[in-house]
């Protein structure tokens, strides 16, 4: 087995790159579920509850993101969040099936955040 001292960081990059690709497509697997629940759910109001949802999500990935990229987090969050929420939905279903555009910026945001905030908590909890 390699050490990692010893890999090259153009491969460690390529490899982050992939699997952050790969979760970039679940990412998008989960919201396209979420925004179906919301919308089932027949609230009053399906925007800000589907952000809601949303938001409890990207806390739950963000936990993920830092537990299992330890090296560039946020980079995998701001990645995470574009393949997932962009490109996958384009490369699928073209541009008509991106999501508004205020559920997006809101979405990608508080990826961006909770991943942000998640860190540093794990950090003030490993000093403890």
């Amino acid at each position: 087995m390699t050490d990692k001292a010893t890999i090259p960081m153009s491969a460690q990059l390529l490899k982050h790159i992939l699997l952050w690709t790969v979760f970039g497509y679940c990412y998008q697997s989960g919201m396209s579920v979420l925004i179906k629940m919301a919308a089932d759910a027949q609230p009053e109001h399906p925007l800000i509850t589907a952000f809601a949802y949303g938001v409890g999500f990207n806390i739950l990935v963000a936990h993920l993101i830092t537990k299992y990229d330890t090296k560039w987090p946020l980079v995998a969050s701001v990645f995470i969040g574009v393949v997932g929420l962009v490109a996958v939905p384009i490369i699928i279903g073209g541009t008509a099936s991106l999501l508004t555009f205020s559920l997006l910026v809101g979405f990608l945001f508080s990826l961006i955040l909770s991943c942000f905030i998640v860190g540093l908590l794990k950090v003030k909890l490993n000093k403890n």
